[in-house]
């Protein structure tokens, strides 16, 4: 696994993580029908549509990886 892959998977998983916090500020917030809901809500919005770009790219570095894997290896003859 390349360097690339490592650190597109650590931010998929930190961008999850923040995301996941922010979903729950956001549902405690709203049950406790507090002002700054909307703003939590808008947040966890941020979050969801940052962590999807982040799983792009962690899917697209291991898809890089797997077909530079399948380049250099020598085919059966």
């Amino acid at each position: 696994m390349s360097d690339r892959s490592r650190r597109a998977r650590a931010r998929c998983l930190v961008g999850f993580g923040l995301t996941v916090n922010a979903l729950v500020f956001t549902i405690v917030g709203s049950a406790a029908h507090a002002g700054f809901t909307p703003l939590a809500l808008a947040v966890t919005g941020v979050g969801i549509f940052t962590t999807t770009w982040f799983l792009l790219d962690a899917a697209i570095a291991h898809q890089q990886d797997v077909q530079r894997r399948r380049t250099t290896q020598r085919p059966w003859s």
